[in-house]
């Protein structure tokens, strides 16, 4: 049986029901496939599940004599709190909307006409959007098949959310891989009362960010009893009755437990993408700056495509590209992906205190061959706000032009996620650090804190203005001289 439709959307993440929504806000005839073999994926929003576990470990972190029996309350906590935020973006609700969602798997064919058959339906459409995301990377370990290990997708299934059942949580865990949301957990986990070893090949946690944010998370992990191992490769993985071994080298570590934090790879499941004449690699489906494949119906956003930002995969991007995918599948006129001005779009890695960043970093203003950037440095401890709620602990940099211009900005410190928006917006609006520093700012806030380093600017700029006074222009007149000595030999040669 054939159904018409304008929009066929593949894919259970954030990304295909925001383009869903999209669609039909341009009154667009749409279905949703939701393939079953995604498993969790289904559930987009258990990628919160950390998340929502850090917060319930930071406001009741259990006594340190209870480390023998961590209890399993916050875990059907998170795990509730994940269901309630679900519902927002349920399939029913999806439908009440005028969104036909489908559950299945299916696969293109493209005889007599394109089409995505699932259940003996033949879905035809004026466009297709492939937006089913990525899934956890299986390591080529040794035995860690056979061992068994644990993901982001599996991670709400280890405790069961029924809260009469009494469930043992692991006590000793393992962390592999160097993503952001491994150190999260590990830090996570050790405020609910585990043992944490946390295995990196990287030099540094968190590769991507700036040397000393990275230095002062992990001393903080280190603090709360988290053992980090740096540089570092597992070998193999074995299991010894309900013991497993993580062999590193000639030393093995006993857990209980082993969870994979490793990047995801593109869910390239069999959808017959050969067949109908799209390209694709094992890093994901190429696409144009349309957002287009190689088939001119079948267009492709999110981490399916292989796209990252800053060394991670974002979800402001993803819904970013899945608006404009929709837009050029529904509309002759097309539009391009502005990646520039997406190089501006914040991140924040949630640890305590959580780290979050916008734009060029510190360690790229050193690098650059550009001698007009500024690297202004703040410390949370100057901060009243900081001061009253005894959370010193952090420190920002914010790098500007000689002409007060905001490029890029770090911070680390209580609230970071919601103050690097501020600066993510003014960089969006092209404003100058001395118009921050005009903003009325409430007092204590956390918000001094921006208004603090933009205070910093003036002093800066005072004290070059003092020492150029006499410097620069002697430079300026040194470099015309030369230029006009090297014009007349070129004449007289």
């Amino acid at each position: 049986m054939a159904v018409e439709y304008d929009l066929v959307i593949i894919g259970a993440t954030a990304a295909a029901r925001a383009a869903a929504i999209e669609a039909v806000n341009l009154r667009a005839r749409v279905a949703l496939i939701l393939p079953q073999s995604s498993g969790d994926r289904l559930h987009p929003q258990r990628d919160f599940y950390p998340y929502a576990l850090a917060q319930i470990a930071k406001t009741n972190q259990p006594d340190r004599t209870r480390l023998q029996s961590p209890s399993s309350y916050p875990w059907k906590y998170a795990r509730a709190a994940i269901d309630r935020l679900e519902q927002q973006s349920s399939p029913a609700l999806l439908a009440a909307m005028g969104i036909d969602t489908i559950i299945g798997v299916g696969e293109f064919c493209r005889r007599p006409h394109l089409a995505f058959n699932i259940d003996r339906r033949y879905l035809r459409a004026r466009a297709y959007l492939i937006a089913t995301g990525s899934i956890a990377h299986y390591p080529l370990i040794p035995g860690i098949q056979e061992t068994g290990y644990l993901t982001l997708d599996r991670l709400p299934s280890l405790i069961d959310a029924n809260p009469k059942r009494q469930q043992v949580v692991p006590r000793r865990w393992a962390i592999i891989g160097s993503e952001s949301i491994g150190v999260e957990l590990a830090q996570t986990l050790a405020k609910l009362g585990c043992k944490v070893s946390l295995i990196v090949e990287t030099a540094q946690i968190l590769p991507y960010e700036d040397g000393d944010l990275a230095n002062l998370i992990q001393a903080q992990l280190e603090a709360e009893g988290v053992k980090i191992y740096l540089e570092t490769i597992v070998t193999s993985v074995s299991a010894e009755d309900t013991t497993k071994l993580v062999i590193i080298g000639t030393d093995s570590i006993a857990v209980d437990e082993i969870f994979i934090a490793l990047p995801d790879r593109p869910l390239l499941e069999s959808f017959n993408l050969v067949g109908v004449g799209v390209d694709y690699t094992e890093k994901g489906i190429s696409i144009d700056n349309k957002l287009q494949t190689s088939h001119r119906q079948i267009y492709a956003c999110g981490s399916v495509c292989g796209n990252v930002l800053g060394g991670y995969q974002s979800q402001s991007l993803t819904s970013y590209e899945a608006k404009i995918a929709v837009r050029n599948a529904l509309n002759w006129r097309k539009t391009k992906v502005d990646y520039q001005s997406y190089n501006y779009l914040p991140w924040a890695v949630y640890t305590d205190p959580p780290l979050a960043r916008v734009g060029m970093t510190s360690d790229a203003a050193i690098n650059s061959p550009r001698r007009d950037l500024t690297i202004l440095h703040q410390y949370f401890k100057t901060c009243p706000q900081a001061i009253l709620s005894n959370l010193t602990s952090g420190f920002c940099k914010i790098v500007v032009t000689r002409s007060g211009q905001i490029l890029g900005a770090e911070i680390i410190c209580e609230n970071a996620p919601e103050l690097i928006q501020i600066l993510a917006i003014a960089i969006q609006q092209k404003l100058t650090i001395v118009n921050l520093t005009t903003f009325p700012c409430l007092s204590p806030s956390y918000a001094e804190f921006i208004d603090r380093a933009a205070q910093e600017w003036h002093t800066y700029h005072r004290d070059r203005n003092y020492r150029s006074g006499w410097f620069d222009p002697l430079i300026e007149a040194f470099r015309q001289l030369s230029a006009a000595i090297q014009s007349r030999l070129s004449w007289w040669k």
